[in-house]
Formats: C-alpha cells, structure tokens, sequence
C-alpha cells in the first residue's frame, strides 16, 4: 500500500471505507493459505451507449466511468501475485452499445469464427439463418403441415394460422436469410461457432420479447414474433448492423453478442484458473454497468443465477466450484429511449423500435450480495428515463448534474462545463466496490502501482474561474448540506436547488449568452450551409443550363465548362458537410425553434401565473367535490366527474407547486443558494436543455419537472423466500435419496 500521508485528504480512503474492506474479507481466513486453493476474483465492466475504451482517448473526461473502475481492477499481469500465488484476478471489459465490441471480448479464447473463407461465412450465415429462424418460430413443422393429409390440419384453423402469424413470420425469416447472405465478404465474423447456436439462444429471448409485448397488446402477435426473430436475431448477427450507434438505438441491438462473450470469458477465466490450480475455495464476480450497459449487467448476473444455481437461487457453483455474486455497482442506468408508445407496436417497420429492454430479466437476484445504483438528479431528456430498482433490491442515491456527470463520457469543455463532477460517482463507487470485497484497487494502491489510473480518479485538483478557486469535495459538501445523500431517490429537492439557481442565471445577460452562443452559434451554421447549398444548387442549375444552350462542339472546352465543374465541386462539398453533421436535421429544422431563454421565459410566467389561481381552484374543486344540495337538482356522478377533472387540470399538481416556489425563491433573491453551490452549478453541472437546441426544442416541458422513470426490474421477495423454503426441501430429498443409494450400494457390494 502506498503512503496514505503523501496523498492529499480528498483522495485518502476514509475509514468507513477501510472498515468495509476489512469486514468484507474477516470470513475469509484461508485467503492466503495456498494449499487451500484458489480464489478467483473476476470484474465485468459494460460500458454506457456510444462509449468505447479503446477509441475514447484515456487523457481526457471522454474516457468513462466504467473504463477507469476497469483500469482500477487488478489483473493477471499485477506483480503483487507474485506474493499470493493462489489469488487469480480477470477484468473483462464490454464497450457500449452502438459502438463496435472490444477484440478482447469478441475474440478471446474460447469464441472464434465460425470458418475461415469468406465465401463460407456467407453460405455458413445463410444456412444457419435458415435453420434456426425456422427451429425458434416453428415455421418449419408449420410448413410440413401444409402437406400434411386433412386429419392431421383442419384447414380453417390453418387459414388462421396463416392469417395471424405464418406469413409475418416467414417473411421474417425470409429477409433474415436475404440479409445474411449480402453480408459482405470480409465480414470476419458474422456468427459464433456453429456448435454454440447463439441464434437460438436469441430466439428464445425473442420469444421473451413476444410474450412480454402480448401481455399489452394481443392483436399483434404476428408481428411481434417478426420483429423478435428479424431484428433480434438478423441485425443481433451481422456486426456492421449491429454495432451501428443508430441502430443500437432504435432496434436495441448488440447485447445479445456482449452477453454471449462476457458468458464465455466467465467460462474461459475459471478454466485458466483451474488449469494452474485444480482446488478452487470460490469464484468473486464483481459486475460494473452505466446507461444501457447497466441493462447488459443485470441480464448477466440474472444469467449467471439461472445457468449456475445448485439448491437455491443464492447458491451457486460451476463444476462444484462455489460462486459469489460480490457486488453489483450501476451508474445511472437507462433501459429505454422513450415512454412506451403503444401506437408504435401496430406500425410496420416503427414497430421494430426497440422503446425498452423490458422483457429482458432487469431484476437484481438475491444472489447479488451487494447492489448500489446512482442516478443523476438533472437528467431532464426524454431519451434518457431512469430505470429505477425501487421495485427490486439495491440502494439507490442520487447526484447533481445529467447522466454524463455521472458515467462519465462527456467531452471535455463541452457545452462551456468541465467534467471533473463524474470523478464524484466515480470515487463513491470504487469505495463501495471495495467494501464489497471486489479485485479493485484503493486510491493508496493506485497511487503507488498505477499512477496514471490514479490520475482518473483524484479530486485533489483545484477548480478555477479565473476569481476564485475550488476544490470539488467542498463543492460537493455544500451542496449536501442542502440535500444530504440519502438513499432514495427524492428527485423533488435535487431540482428545486437547481431551479433556485438557474432563477438567478437567468436574470443575468452575461450569463445566458456564454451557455447558449456556441448551441445557436452551430444551429446559425447550419442554417448558413443549408442556404449556400440552395444557392450554389440554383447556380448550377444556371450554369448547366447555359452549358446545353452551347452548341455540341462548345460544351467539352475546358474554358467553358470551368464554372460548371467548379460550382459542382462546391454543391459536392456543401452535400458532404451535410451529411456528416449530426446534430441538426432537415426535419428538426422544419420546426419553429424558439430560444431556450423564451421558453424558459413564457414557461416560469405561466407556471407563476397559475400559481396565483392555486387558492382560488382549490376553493372550486372544494364545492365542486361537496356539491350544493340546496338546490333541487338531482346528483349526476358523470356530470361531477367531469367538472372535478376540469377543475384539476387547471391546478398545478404538489410537486408543480413546490418547483416553482423554489424558482420565485430564486427570482426575488429571497433565499440565495451558498456561493460553493452556485459555483457547481455555474461551472460542473451539464445541462443540455439550456445547451442543446435540439433537446429542448424535443421536450415538451423544460425544468418545472422531475425525471422520468421506469421500473422494469421488479423482485417478489415474499415469493422468493417462498421458493427458497421449497428449492430447500427439494435439495434435502435429493440428499436423503442419494444417501438411500449409498447404503444400498454399500449393502450390494458388502453382499457379493
């Protein structure tokens, strides 16, 4: 260990934390006991949307979260084994989602192509398509039938079947072997091996996926087991389809080929292990996710539980070998791009938009003997709803800033902001993860064996704005005082501090043109490329025109034709700008967009104006709800109904009330935030409603609001312990029946 005295304060590990790290290894008194066997600690990091470790540059805050807790975790290569020979330490690390997958994980050891011309991956991807989209939806007996003599098929229920889901299904299949067999010819690796079928493995959760859409929409069941086999399994196959951040986004592709790798180096690690020492006292999983790599994290630990259990869902073992799920660290995790639009399931082709990742299992098992999940506080994007664990196990907490604060990723001086707010979360989280009992280092260790990682996660450095200077935990601490760091997710305090300070920001003209001039700076330069593109496009058109009024002989000449060529070069150039830049679109520039700062401006006005209606309502839904039995009338419940839900609409809600009371605190200067609070915000905290043009003109509400949830995971623990209870007694009949056998093999034995 390093010399905790040379650190500075900040990045000294506390001594709740160093209590943790020594009650988490006090059962464990033969770790260092080498004949006893091995103890194999196995980290697994699946990185957030778009994020990619080896193409993110590591100098800079582009490098996320997950990238550095994985530089943290201590390997095969570490010397310190050297001292204990029986401690085996395997990071695997799963770049994000939309971007290609990492070689290490696509091509380790035990996965490799399925054969070695190209000519025979197409042939060998067509086939397998064919095959296996068959075996999943059952096409094929589905097809026999049709030949089949009248007894075995009554016809009208053929008729139906056609009707209802043969022909979305096969045609499903149909394209899928379309697109398998224009995969190009060096695709490198279109499927696994053929002996692992993965196809099949993706299949089935397409039927997952079937069944979980038909709980909510039952007339769709012939398209829904389309879209499960053709995007699930077609573009899950096809790495240029897959691994496109589009697509990703839309169709929720890729996760299929990370689980399937991070399944395979699980396997792969424990051979080695085993292969240099055969006892083995346990496996230590650690398993780390942001954004949408959380959704790869939990449908891991989840597999794990059901490939591995022995008696109970908490027991676990491979080859007898005990398991133990360690910890479980999510970072702001997101499991869908939007609320769900049932509309979209009846749409062809919008109907393969993958809204959410509900049908995967998202709960935490009870074998995770540790989960903690934090969430950003002022994620306001509609794309980027939480996915709470409220409804499974987990400790949830909460921090200032949006989601890039907290997974880290987002690029250094972006948007005006720095990025140092991420090493927060970032710190929290190696702690827990030590406390746990996972393979990571503490800052001391870092310090001394890997200086440069320990350079990602220092809070020593002071933060300055050119007046005065910072250091980030002081910021942090003053913001705490005023909402402390709770467990929970209290979304409601976190936004009323910001809406006090963005109150303040927003009086001041200084301030609002350094954050929004570079957005409309970009949004002006587009508009200025699409006008010189309509120019130089009517240009041309001129001049082509010109070009063919010139007789024949004339129109080759190189002085007459010079105008037209350079006007062409230009339109070509303008086109590929266009094409490149991707931010702002055709469509989105169709819409009127109005300055943030106006909307803020009509937003807050409205709000407060309603607000001063709030007595006078509240006094209506009063009378309205007590009606007036003075009078003869006879009741009518509808009639009421209908006047108390006018009544309400018209109402804020308790939460509207309470955001805008904390933003007219802010206004009239009453209730002043502390200067180190309004400092995080002016310099930490991104915040892409006030930055992006583009997500704000999407959302319909800006900051009188909280964020969005889900909650796809979801634990029924009564009924758990309900099946540990019988999971239990089943294992104790097992064990009586097998020591029956026992006995009367010996009684057999001890007779002949």
């Amino acid at each position: 260990m390093g010399d905790p005295t040379q650190l500075d304060p900040s990045d000294r590990t506390p001594l709740k934390v160093l209590d943790g790290i020594l009650a988490a290894h006090k059962p464990y008194k033969k770790d260092d006991c080498i004949p006893c066997g091995a103890v194999i600690k196995m980290g697994f990091f699946f990185d957030g949307f778009g994020r990619n470790r080896d193409h993110d540059d590591p100098s800079t805050s582009r490098y996320s979260n997950i990238c550095r807790l994985w530089e943290a975790h201590r390997d095969m290569r570490d010397t310190r084994r050297q001292k204990m020979l029986n401690q085996f330490w395997y990071p695997f690390y799963y770049s994000g989602l939309g971007t290609e997958l990492n070689k290490d994980a696509a091509n380790n050891e035990i996965i490799s192509a399925a054969v070695k011309t190209a000519t025979a991956v197409g042939k060998s991807a067509a086939n397998s398509a064919k095959s296996t989209a068959q075996k999943v939806v059952g096409v094929d007996k589905v097809l026999d039938l049709k030949n089949a003599p009248g007894k075995a098929a009554k016809s009208a229920a053929l008729e139906a079947l056609d009707e209802m889901s043969l022909r979305p299904v096969a045609k499903a299949y149909a394209e899928l072997v379309a697109e398998a067999k224009k995969a190009p010819a060096k695709v490198g690796r279109v499927l696994t091996m053929a002996w692992d079928d993965r196809w099949v493995t993706r299949g089935k959760a397409a039927v997952r996926a079937t069944l979980f859409d038909l709980k909510k929409n039952p007339l769709k069941a012939g398209w829904s087991v389309a879209k499960g086999v053709f995007v699930g399994v077609a573009m899950d196959s096809i790495p240029q389809v897959r691994d496109n951040a589009a697509v990703s986004s839309l169709f929720g592709t890729g996760v299929e080929d990370r689980l399937h790798a991070a399944l395979k180096q699980f396997e792969a690690a424990y051979r080695d292990a085993k292969a240099k020492m055969s006892t083995v006292q346990r496996i230590e999983v650690s398993v780390f996710g942001a954004d949408r790599g959380a959704v790869l994290a939990r449908v891991f630990v989840n597999e794990l539980v059901r490939r591995y259990k022995r008696r109970r869902d908490d027991d676990l073992a491979i080859e007898g070998d005990a398991i133990e799920i360690r910890f479980l660290g999510l970072l702001d995790a997101v499991s869908s791009i939007m609320a769900e639009n049932k509309l979209l399931d009846f749409l062809p082709l919008v109907n393969m938009i993958k809204q959410n990742y509900g049908d995967r299992p998202l709960g935490v098992p009870q074998a995770v003997q540790k989960c903690v999940h934090f969430a950003a506080a002022h994620e306001l994007r509609f794309y980027q709803r939480l996915d709470s664990l409220e409804k499974t196990r987990g400790d949830q907490y909460l921090y200032p800033g949006t989601s890039e604060d907290i997974t880290g990723g987002a690029p250094e001086g972006s948007m005006g902001f720095r990025a140092e707010l991420q090493r927060v979360a970032l710190r929290d989280m190696l702690n827990e993860a030590l406390m746990a009992g996972a393979a990571v280092d503490m800052m001391e260790d870092l310090s001394k064996y890997k200086p440069r990682t320990y350079d990602k996660f220092t809070l020593a450095s002071p933060i300055s704005d050119g007046k005065a200077s910072y250091k980030l935990p002081d910021l942090i601490a003053a913001y705490r005082a005023l909402v402390p760091r709770d467990k929970g997710l209290n979304f409601q305090a976190h936004m009323q501090v910001f809406l006090r300070w963005l109150a303040v920001r927003y009086q001041d003209p200084a301030f609002r043109a350094s954050i929004t001039a570079p957005a409309e700076q970009k949004l002006a330069d587009w508009r200025a490329l699409l006008a010189e593109k309509a120019d130089t496009q009517q240009k041309l058109r001129i001049e082509h025109e010109r070009l063919e009024s010139l007789p024949e002989s004339e129109r080759s000449k190189p002085a007459n034709r010079a105008s037209f060529e350079s006007l062409l070069a230009r339109y070509k150039q303008l086109e590929a700008r266009r094409q490149q830049d991707l931010i702002p679109t055709d469509e989105a520039l169709a819409r009127p967009v109005v300055h943030v700062w106006e909307r803020i401006d009509r937003e807050s006005a409205d709000l407060v104006k309603r607000m001063s209606r709030q007595p006078e309502l509240e006094a209506r839904l009063k009378r309205v709800q007590s009606r007036d039995t003075s009078m003869d009338l006879p009741y009518d419940p509808d009639i009421t109904g209908a006047a108390e839900g006018i009544v309400r609409q018209e109402m804020l809600t308790p939460e509207q009330v309470a955001l805008v009371g904390a933003w007219q605190e802010g206004a009239s200067g009453k209730k002043p935030l502390p200067p180190q609070v309004m400092a995080l915000f002016d310099l930490l905290v991104h915040d892409t409603m006030l930055t992006s043009w583009h997500d704000h003109v999407l959302s319909s509400t800006l900051y009188f609001q909280t964020r969005a949830t889900d909650t796809f995971g979801k634990s029924d623990l009564e009924k758990e312990a309900k099946q540990r209870v019988e999971d239990e007694r089943n294992a104790q009949r097992v064990d009586e029946l097998l020591r029956e056998a026992n006995k009367a093999n010996t009684r057999a034995a001890a007779g002949s």
